[in-house]
């Protein structure tokens, strides 16, 4: 029903104020019921349309206020038609395309009219419309309604919520925008700089959450290495039914990871690694050491590295390969033949699937692996190498309120003695993020003499190598513990992204090629201050190191603490991690905070309100000495003003 209209001004600060009377007198007259900002002369200053129902003599129903970019408005009502008297609805958009909005007004008799601006494209303008990716995402709905729209040009600064497909900014006398940055529903930003005017912006499927990197000292510069943690997703849900959550168990991650002896080289007496947060997330480290694996050059070693559901050890297991025997054939359900993309590490990956509506998933698919006969006898392993692209909170609650669509992890199954697959391990787990091999036992799995096996399911997988092996002990090995000798915390910013291997290859990071700035919105709260944390790496005790994205830290081990390799021996690595990761999806929990810290006694996280973060006077000194560095979204929301 109209009403009277008032106009607040936004203080800045989160807060409003009512505008001065001046500004609207002559609205008095004036019961509203529609109104809506836009800049009909393209000079980057929203004007106000209202419309409704005049209430006194010489009231008008449909006015015009323009603004004129010093905070004022000027009634220019006498620039529309008069035979306008009422209004009940308005609209807005470029109808006839030549660059400038144009109005629908519905009128209280119900007749529609359309008033076609004339002269409002003087100015230049920026044109818009955002596109969510149908396949292989659906993180976001496909026009990006609920989008909030920053545009920066010179010192012109506009944001917008997208109600429209078709989005328009005035840009004034400037030619173009300098930067336009999107913060999708989901929460995950997106620059785009320089753009021209009328063009769609496209969702990038950006990889925004997933673990810590490593990068190792390669004898001449730092290379990445793998990513670090997969097994945390704290807060992650994995579905909504009703009003009930499920969210990922709480355990912290423990994992052995393999660096080739050949990767890592020693750097001023000391291996040295560097450890970096650059996804949108915060990671929670309580203890990290290095693993000096020796052993025979006769054999290669591995250690598992899939993912599979707690509880952890932080113990390993080595696995000893003589020879590999790769498979005598390889094809999916189709018939075709993979063979030549899984026989060596090459960065060839098997991508025989079709992608399914949300990121991370796949059509159902099979790869069929047949051993051939020249396989000694006995139980076997199967190696495989490859790398996942994960879903992300926002994906797992649109799952879990999916009855059509639901998550197979790989599953192996073998022919039984009537010639039919049999699944005879459910779930086999999967490769833990980027360039890892699992180790699966075939002991005691076939069920006939065809040795055949098959592995299928519906996640993004994409396979390098794979080959079997006899299940058998390493021989002698000697394994010597490193905890830091030195962590230094700092800021360092963000390795460029390249896709290794070509458009199936895993994202790739180019320690050479950094960038500063504010790549994400942080997650708030305290976080470790910078300096020396190598104290805090050495013992599991919830006295975490806790980054920021952004930060990395530059961790050393003494290699003067190791033994003599003996001859024709060769020495591999293995980094042990433990701790926890949570990424700033809107979907996770508490995703939008550093804190509630994780501790290793909680039962689930979010914890519940009978549980807390310890706070004896050992944990009350660390939280005083180390957490200490406050982390807001001031700079975030700072950085398109600041755009140079």
């Amino acid at each position: 029903s109209p009403g009277k209209a008032s106009l607040f001004k936004n203080r800045g600060d989160g807060s409003f104020e009512l505008a001065p009377a001046k500004w609207l007198n002559a609205i008095r007259q004036l019961a509203a019921m529609d109104a809506e900002f836009a800049d009909f002369d393209n000079d980057g200053f929203p004007d106000l349309f209202i419309v409704g129902k005049p209430t006194g003599k010489g009231g008008k129903g449909v006015m015009l206020f323009h603004n004129d970019g010093a905070g004022g408005f000027a009634d220019v009502s006498n620039l529309l038609p008069t035979g306008l008297t009422s209004g009940h609805q308005i609209g807005t958009t470029d109808y006839d395309k030549d660059g400038d909005l144009d109005v629908f007004i519905a009128s209280l008799n119900g007749e529609l009219h359309l008033l076609q601006n004339e002269g409002g494209n003087i100015n230049h303008y920026l044109k818009l419309q955002l596109t969510g990716l149908r396949d292989g995402s659906s993180k976001n709905n496909h026009f990006g309604i609920g989008a909030k729209v920053e545009m920066r040009a010179g010192d012109l600064y506009q944001m917008k919520t997208v109600t429209d497909p078709n989005i328009h900014f005035g840009l004034g006398a400037h030619l173009k925008a300098d930067v336009v940055r999107i913060l999708w529903t989901n929460g995950t930003p997106q620059n785009m700089f320089f753009p021209g005017s009328d063009q769609d912006l496209i969702e990038s499927q950006v990889l925004k959450g997933s673990c810590a990197f490593l990068y190792v000292w390669d004898g001449g510069k730092y290379t990445f290495s793998k990513d670090m943690m997969w097994r945390s997703a704290l807060g992650m849900p994995l579905g909504i039914m009703g009003a009930n959550s499920a969210y990922a168990p709480a355990d912290p991650s423990k994992e052995y990871l393999k660096i080739p002896g050949e990767q890592m080289k020693l750097h001023s007496g000391k291996y040295t690694v560097q450890v970096t947060e650059e996804l949108w997330e915060a990671a929670y480290f309580d203890k990290l050491e290095l693993v000096a694996i020796d052993h025979p050059q006769t054999e290669q070693v591995f250690v598992d590295e899939r993912f599979t559901l707690p509880p952890y050890s932080d113990a390993f297991d080595l696995f000893a390969v003589r020879k590999k025997w790769p498979p005598v054939a390889a094809f999916d359900g189709a018939g075709t033949d993979l063979l030549p993309q899984i026989l060596e590490k090459d960065d060839r990956y098997i991508a025989n699937f079709q992608m399914a509506r949300y990121q991370g998933i796949t059509e159902m698919h099979d790869l069929v692996l047949d051993p051939g006969t020249a396989l000694p006898a006995g139980n076997l392993l199967l190696y495989l190498n490859g790398w996942i692209f994960p879903s992300d909170a926002s994906i797992n609650v649109a799952l879990g309120q999916s009855s059509k669509l639901q998550v197979l992890p790989p599953q192996l199954q073998v022919l039984n003695k009537k010639g039919e697959w049999q699944t005879v391990i459910p779930n086999m787990g999967f490769p833990m993020g980027k360039d890892k091999t699992m180790v699966v036992d075939l002991s005691g799995k076939f069920l006939s003499k065809d040795r055949r096996v098959k592995i299928r399911t519906n996640m993004e997988i994409y396979w390098d190598e794979i080959f079997f092996a006899p299940k058998a002990k390493p021989g002698k090995t000697v394994a010597t513990r490193l905890n830091p000798a030195s962590a230094d915390l700092h800021y360092r910013g963000f390795s460029e992204l390249y896709r290794k291997g070509g458009r199936y290859g895993p994202h790739w990071f180019d320690y050479g090629k950094v960038s500063k700035g504010q790549k994400w919105r942080d997650l708030i709260g305290n976080y470790t201050r910078f300096g020396e944390v190598a104290p805090l790496l050495t013992a599991v005790d919830d006295q975490l190191v806790i980054m920021n994205s952004g930060d990395e830290m530059t961790v050393t081990f003494d290699a003067a603490k190791l033994p003599p390799l003996p001859a024709g021996w060769k020495r591999d690595f293995l980094i042990y991690s433990e701790g926890w990761i949570k990424d700033g999806d809107i979907n996770t929990a508490h995703g939008k905070t550093a804190g509630p810290l994780p501790f290793h006694a909680m039962s689930q996280y979010p914890y519940t309100k009978n549980e807390a973060f310890p706070s004896d006077a050992a944990h009350r000194e660390y939280l005083k000495k180390y957490n200490t560095r406050k982390v807001g979204t001031e700079q975030f929301r700072r950085e398109i003003l600041d755009f140079e």
